[in-house]
């Protein structure tokens, strides 16, 4: 190609000189047809090379993935309750009360089936309550483990937990009549969830003792939701059998709350709950509406033995401007259920009592809310002097995450 090139530029340069052309023109002609062949090998050299890079295969660097930080497997969350309370127990001194709840949580997942719970909280002094009153001159306030346990999900429909767990017993209208919400068990726990059927089974370790027979409490609760007209109908049923209550203390602080007890304030009954609840949940004016009834029976026992609530919920605070109204009736035997761990607010927090409950809430700002809950019960309600009893919670709750 280079000599073709060569040779066309020669003859055309010839002919355009022309018979008149002198020697020294010719030589000219000369060096600038060697300096041209020299640029077009320089062209074609680079032109070599350029393709000789093209042909060589790219090497490419391999990287590791980037490890998730341990930071993004954990959740944080908790809440705040600021609580005025009023108490009115007919021969009894009116009690007014500032009180708080504080709690702290924590989720680690560990890996796709197992995770950690830990959280922390006030009022170490009572299973069943939260609440930590000011006084004690502004002594320093208790704070506690209130939850540390696991979530293992065997499979879809199965999960075992361990440890101080949250209560896994479904409640109908989140009636306390057998568990306060703020009871967390400790122990094991074994959750069904398949199919709209529910329920658990459960071993819970209630009191060691060195030198006698551990009380502990075994059951387990199943329940089936269905629909019905334009809503769910929820059924359930549930058993918890205490071991070696009977004969013993009553269980945390020995304080029998109103149950049958021996000269020696020991338990005379044992405790074999058994219960039967139904709730329907629908939409009334588009906002949530449900209605409930639940029956206990302590089937240990022949008489004062049976318990049951019913009522009704509308609303829901979900954020500014939502509202909720609440009501609900229970009436509890004195060897009903297990008085340490029932609605610590409901009759003084014994059994031995019946009342009307009075509930509202209003949400302020984004998880921020206020709250009231009205008792008007009837203490000691089976035995000869029955007692009236006003408590009355106002609540500031805050939530975050």
């Amino acid at each position: 190609m280079k000599h073709k090139i060569l040779s066309t530029t020669l003859l055309f340069t010839m002919a355009a000189a022309g018979a008149t052309s002198t020697q020294d023109e010719i030589a000219l002609l000369k060096e600038q047809l060697k300096l041209l062949s020299q640029k077009i090998e320089q062209l074609e050299a680079k032109t070599k090379q350029h393709e000789v890079k093209q042909d060589t295969p790219v090497k490419t660097v391999e990287t590791t993935p980037a490890i998730e930080p341990w930071s993004n497997r954990i959740q944080l969350s908790g809440d705040f309750r600021y609580r005025q309370e009023y108490i009115d127990q007919r021969q009894q001194v009116t009690r007014n009360r500032h009180r708080m709840r504080m709690r702290l949580a924590a989720k680690a997942q560990i890996n796709d089936r197992l995770d950690v719970y830990l959280r922390l909280g006030t009022g170490v002094d009572d299973p069943a309550s939260g609440n930590q009153t000011f006084d004690g001159g502004f002594n320093t306030k208790d704070f506690g483990l209130d939850r540390a346990y696991f979530n293992y999900q065997l499979s879809d429909a199965l999960t075992l937990s361990g440890g101080k767990i949250a209560n896994p017993a479904y409640k109908a209208g989140n009636n306390q009549m057998i568990w306060d919400n703020d009871v967390n068990p400790e122990g094991m726990a074994l959750k069904l969830d398949l199919n709209n059927w529910q329920g658990n089974l459960i071993a819970y370790a209630v009191e060691e003792f060195s030198g006698g027979d551990d009380i502990l409490l075994f059951g387990g609760q199943l329940n089936k939701g269905m629909a019905l007209g334009r809503g769910e109908l929820t059924a359930g049923i549930s058993y918890y059998d205490y071991r070696n209550l009977q004969g013993n203390l009553p269980i945390y602080d020995g304080k029998p709350r109103a149950a049958s007890v021996d000269t020696s304030g020991r338990l005379i009954h044992d405790y074999n709950l058994f219960e039967g609840s139904l709730e329907y949940a629908t939409l009334v004016a588009e906002k949530p509406f449900t209605v409930f009834a639940s029956y206990v029976e302590n089937t240990a026992a022949d008489d004062l033995n049976s318990g049951y609530a019913w009522g009704a919920q509308w609303g829901k605070v979900s954020g500014p401007g939502t509202w909720k109204l609440g009501y609900a009736f229970m009436d509890i035997d004195a060897d009903a259920v297990v008085g340490a761990l029932n609605d610590s607010s409901f009759g003084g927090g014994t059994p031995d009592a019946k009342g009307h409950i009075l509930s509202g809430g209003y949400g302020l700002y984004k998880n921020t809310s206020l709250a009231f809950t009205y008792y008007s019960n009837e203490r000691y309600k089976d035995q000869d002097s029955p007692v009236d009893y006003d408590r009355l919670l106002l609540d500031f709750v805050l939530k975050f995450k």
